[in-house]
């Protein structure tokens, strides 16, 4: 299934492409200007002259001293009369033929010349005209890829650059191409997929085109086939969800123990029903199937979803291992737990909603029952987002920020219940404030709040929606709540020690790294070394930068180091990529630490790959190396 699905994803790009090509090509058509397009501007029809029959050589007189004539008629050329013989004749004009020429005077054989063919040319030419050059062809003519027969080319010297050809053989006039017909030709080859100039509709890329047309249509419904039987179309859920009803379920825990019989929504996936039970699988996806965390282990003829089959072993699959998120409870009678994460489902109000820059927000919540939550710094919460209606653009976007939105269409759609997963961007409420503090100086410190900075994913094109999540929950209104189960703790810092600490992130990323480092200055008042690596594109992109800042001039063992990729003229600060600014510290500042130097990332995937790559060529250790994956 992984090559049938290669297969229609690649098919798909081919199809698709030459779809746009077919639509930009034919609306051409529909506004092109038609009389140019034939490339007959400069064109004047030549008038035959009458013909004084009595001083014609008799037919039967030239027919004899030339064998094998197929057929003979009379014609004119430069107002003189010939004769012009086909001694082998194609099923059209432009198919190979093979003729004589005779003059229909004397009787004598005649040839189209360099000067003969200039001068007919010229004569079908409209005003005065200037020759450029005469060129007997070799090969087919670009501009009339159909003609077969041997060709002259009077090339005229004007403003279109037209070319005028002429027959080699019968001195018939072919006709008149200039840059105008050109482009035009040069667009019924993209539409007609001539791409070889055969001058035909019916050629070889048309055809393979087809094959591929046809193999793109089969992938397609093999993998609708197999969506279907792995369950992803519902009938349930195409109705909304009003006929799933409840199903039981029996619950057990690794060691194989009864949980009970747990009564689970149909329409809904086990990752998310099993939260309403206050059982919390782990999962970093948010339900996407691709972490491979929220492992269950269910009977093994329950259906194996594309993504069971990327993440699971043959030997797990028949094993009965499962991934939660893609298998719902109308599916199995029983389930047993793989590993289960200590969580609580929490109601959270929003009390604060600001712009930190153009397009991340800092949310601030707190728990409705007003207890407070403990947590390392690092962990993050499982947002529950419902069913609603949603806005491309932010509603209540400043009129200071609506100049980096302009390019966003404003658009409202809909889009069903989800789940995602935000970082909390500060320490728990056990921080507590220094009993002393530089004058003018200010250290935000959460209290019960939790915070979280949020980018909202804005669609690529109009053939996808926003980001669902990241829309909906930066659209709330103070005062509104929303459900969310955590933290869960699964990036944090190590225990205390003296070892250096160097932090590297990008965006939104910002949010687990800034929790890690107030942990360490302000909770722990760690003395240990710590350097923070932020890369941003532009300075309005550098959120909490005056806050970093603040905490660089009161700890002096916190490094702040803002990298822009595309700054400002009036940026004096380090500019490229986090990366490479941080190769320069692995040869300087770190190259005597390095072996017990610990590194923590988070951002953009590419980001932390290729930085990952840095350290290990490094040979840095992947048990001083943690990131949290949040892409």
């Amino acid at each position: 299934m992984p090559v049938i699905k290669t297969l229609h994803k690649w098919l798909s790009l081919l199809v698709g492409l030459q779809l746009l090509i077919w639509l930009g090509t034919g609306l051409y058509f529909n506004v092109m200007d038609h009389d140019k397009a034939t490339g007959n501007q400069n064109r004047q029809r030549v008038e035959t002259p009458a013909v004084d029959l009595p001083r014609l050589k008799e037919p039967k007189t030239v027919l004899k001293e030339y064998d094998n004539t197929v057929s003979m008629s009379l014609i004119t050329l430069l107002s003189h009369p010939y004769y012009l013989l086909i001694h082998e004749k194609g099923l059209y004009r432009h198919f190979k033929n093979r003729y004589s020429l005779v003059d229909a005077i004397t009787g004598k054989p005649f040839f189209i010349t360099k000067t003969i063919a200039t001068a007919i040319a010229l004569e079908s030419y409209k005003g005065a005209a200037t020759v450029a050059s005469t060129v007997k062809l070799t090969e087919p003519s670009e501009d009339f890829p159909k003609e077969q027969n041997r060709l002259w080319r009077v090339n005229i010297d004007d403003d279109l650059n037209t070319s005028v050809y002429v027959d080699a053989g019968s001195g018939r006039l072919i006709g008149h191409s200039n840059d105008d017909k050109r482009f035009v030709d040069f667009i019924f080859m993209l539409h007609f997929m001539d791409y070889t100039s055969e001058g035909s509709f019916n050629n070889v890329q048309i055809i393979v085109f087809a094959i591929f047309t046809l193999f793109f249509a089969f992938t397609g419904i093999i993998w609708t086939i197999e969506l279907g039987f792995n369950g992803q179309y519902k009938l349930s859920s195409l109705l909304g969800g009003g006929l799933a009803g409840k199903h039981k379920v029996d619950v057990f825990d690794k060691h194989s123990r009864s949980m009970g019989e747990l009564s689970m929504s149909a329409h809904e996936n086990l990752l998310d029903s099993l939260i309403e039970h206050d059982i919390a699988l782990p999962s970093t996806c948010g339900g996407g199937g691709t972490c491979g965390r929220c492992k269950i282990v269910v009977d093994p003829s329950v259906k194996v979803t594309s993504a069971d089959k990327n993440q699971f072993s043959t030997k797990e699959l028949e094993a009965g291992y499962r991934l939660a998120c893609q298998h719902y409870s109308d599916e199995i009678a029983k389930l047993k737990l793989d590993d289960v994460t200590q969580a609580n489902k929490y109601e959270l109000v929003l009390i604060g909603s600001e712009f930190i820059s153009p397009y991340i927000k800092q949310l601030r919540f707190r728990v409705c029952d007003g207890k407070p939550i403990t947590y390392k710094a690092g962990a993050f919460m499982r947002f529950f987002i419902p069913a609603s209606k949603g806005l491309s653009i932010p509603a209540a976007l400043p009129e200071s920020l609506k100049a980096h939105w302009h390019d966003v269409e404003h658009r409202e759609y809909e889009h069903d219940s989800c789940s995602r997963n935000y970082s909390l961007a500060t320490c728990d409420s056990a921080v507590q404030q220094p009993e002393e503090k530089q004058v003018g100086e200010t250290i935000p410190l959460p209290g019960n709040e939790l915070v979280f900075t949020i980018k909202i994913h804005t669609a690529p094109n109009n053939e996808v929606i926003p980001g669902v999540g990241s829309s909906y929950i930066c659209n709330l209104d103070v005062g509104q709540k929303i459900f969310a189960v955590g933290p869960f703790e699964e990036f944090y810092a190590k225990p205390v020690s003296s070892k250096p600490m160097v932090l590297i992130g990008a965006g939104s990323g910002m949010a687990p790294l800034k929790a890690l480092i107030e942990e360490q200055l302000v909770k722990y008042s760690s003395s240990r070394e710590l350097y923070f690596y932020f890369g941003a594109r532009r300075q309005v992109d550098l959120i909490y930068s005056e806050h970093f800042q603040q905490l660089s001039d009161r700890y002096p063992n916190f490094h702040y180091l803002p990298i822009l990729s595309r700054p400002e003229q009036d940026w004096h600060g380090a500019t490229g990529y986090v990366q490479d600014h941080l190769a320069e510290g692995l040869a300087t500042e770190f190259e005597k630490t390095l072996d017990k130097t610990e590194f923590y990332l988070c951002g953009p995937s590419a980001m932390m790959s290729s930085t990952i790559d840095l350290l290990k060529s490094k040979e840095v250790d992947d048990s001083r190396i943690a990131f949290d994956n949040f892409t």
